[in-house]
């Protein structure tokens, strides 16, 4: 781990295996057959994790497209039901995570598209339900399924892709499937909302059963896409999983090089306890509220400064704000990791947030072009979430250190989403939800400064040290 801003006892001449930048480059390896293997598991691979993330977050989030549509009344949920439902889904995603991840590593990748078509048939499931109770049972089983997505997904990342490259690959998928996810569910719902009843399924009914439809029907296909682990993969040819192989720093013979080793109980701390992981964890549960926020409930504050609109009117002004922080999150990512500008671009995410909920509490609520165009910074600015967790984890030495970083800032930081399940609830509507508004702006307001503390810091740290350091913070 990085020294430790008040007291560090890491004794670098005892620390397990450590892959440097210069390890990893110095393989004796062909360029040009490296980068044909990288594009092809860039052309091959990627597509398949994406398009299971976007399908989990499209299952995730469409009960909140379903709520303006007629879903909590219908299910007399109240003015706490659906904050109640919400909540469960994360704690029960948040729970499972880790066991999922290992239950991946044992079985092998193919159990990733088994969870889509067990979370597509629970979203199908949903349409069919009629009470409260339901509502709390299907969302609790979608946590339950959703929760080997992102574990299994960044696992198989780290079977074919040198540790260099793992941040712009998983901010890929999450960034490209997360807000594209937002927008094909709003043009979706539009679409199913418009579809007459079929016997018992009705107006938002058919959006969890045909979006279940799908997500079932294309996990089946992914099934046999997904590939197996990367030393049997048929995806690969035998040169190229060879390849792969060295690339990742092990070998089909068995080298010991690049495995994981056991942290002693007093490293493990001086990981948990870093001032520095501890901050990033902090960031990262202020994220994930913000982008939950959105995420969920951004068909019901569009309903609420949009009264007069349809509900499939609500639905398609869903989409161009997911559209634009697509766009503007791939970028900052791709910035972040090809100029090691991680600071520069969190902080820009996290100034986003801070203007677009600071301008929605001053502007007055008659004007609605100016809260929309709010709602589109907002949204973009939850991007800086995983380039946190890149930033903190590209200054981790080992590979033990970065999976136990990864796991604390990924696993205690989604705490926030269950924080941001309960900032917006209707009996706050009357004040164009005032309360959760507020929340998110100071929550802006303190990320912000953090992260450029922290950049100062280790900016400040770097110059000390001069170029002769052994070591030197990733910013």
């Amino acid at each position: 781990m990085p020294p430790n801003p008040v007291e560090s006892t890491y004794d670098e001449k005892k620390q397990d295996y450590c892959e440097t930048a210069e390890d990893s480059d110095s393989l004796d390896v062909d360029s040009a057959a490296e980068r044909r293997l990288v594009r092809k598991l860039d052309l091959r691979l990627l597509p398949c994790l994406a398009l299971t993330y976007l399908l989990a977050f499209l299952d995730r989030t469409n009960a909140g497209n379903a709520r303006v549509a007629g879903l909590a009344t219908e299910l007399h949920l109240g003015n706490w039901g659906f904050n109640i439902g919400t909540c469960l889904y994360y704690v029960m995603l948040i729970v499972c995570e880790i066991p999922a991840a290992m239950l991946v590593r044992k079985f092998g990748n193919r159990l990733v598209p088994l969870a889509v078509i067990a979370f597509g048939i629970i979203t199908i499931g949903t349409g069919f339900i009629h009470n409260r109770s339901g509502f709390y049972a299907v969302k609790s089983l979608l946590g339950i399924a959703e929760s080997f997505v992102l574990p299994g997904n960044s696992y198989i990342i780290t079977q074919f892709y040198r540790r260099s490259e793992f941040s712009v690959r998983i901010g890929f998928f999450i960034f490209s499937a997360g807000y594209l996810s937002g927008a094909f569910g709003g043009l979706l719902a539009s679409a199913f909302l418009r579809l007459p009843p079929i016997g018992s399924v009705h107006t938002w009914r058919h959006i969890f059963v045909w979006e279940g439809l799908i997500t079932a029907g294309t996990g089946i296909f992914l099934f046999f896409l997904y590939p197996n682990r990367s030393e049997t993969t048929t995806m690969l040819s035998e040169e190229e999983r060879k390849l792969t192989a060295l690339r990742v720093g092990s070998s089909v013979s068995g080298s010991k090089r690049g495995e994981f080793t056991h942290l002693s109980l007093t490293q493990v701390k001086e990981v948990v306890f870093n001032p520095i992981v501890l901050a990033a964890t902090w960031f990262y549960i202020i994220d994930s509220v913000t982008v939950t926020g959105m995420t969920v409930f951004a068909p019901t504050i569009l309903a609420l400064n949009y009264p007069h609109a349809s509900p499939i009117r609500i639905q398609l002004l869903s989409v161009p704000p997911n559209i634009c922080a697509w766009a503007l999150s791939l970028s900052l990512v791709y910035f972040a990791m090809r100029y090691k500008k991680h600071a520069a671009a969190a902080l820009v995410g996290a100034l986003l947030t801070l203007a677009g909920y600071g301008t929605w509490l001053a502007t007055d609520p008659t004007f609605i072009k100016t809260r929309y165009a709010c709602l589109f910074l907002n949204t973009m600015g939850g991007s800086y979430g995983p380039i946190i967790l890149a930033w903190t984890v590209s200054n981790a030495r080992t590979d033990s250190e970065r999976a136990l970083t990864a796991a604390m800032i990924g696993g205690t930081g989604a705490i926030g989403s269950i924080v941001g399940s309960w900032s917006y609830f209707p009996t706050d509507a009357k004040t164009g939800y005032h309360i959760g508004n507020t929340l998110n702006v100071s929550l802006a307001a303190v990320v912000t400064a953090g992260i450029a503390a922290l950049w100062w810091f280790e900016f400040r740290y770097n110059k000390k040290k001069g170029s002769d350091s052994t070591f030197k913070y990733v910013l």
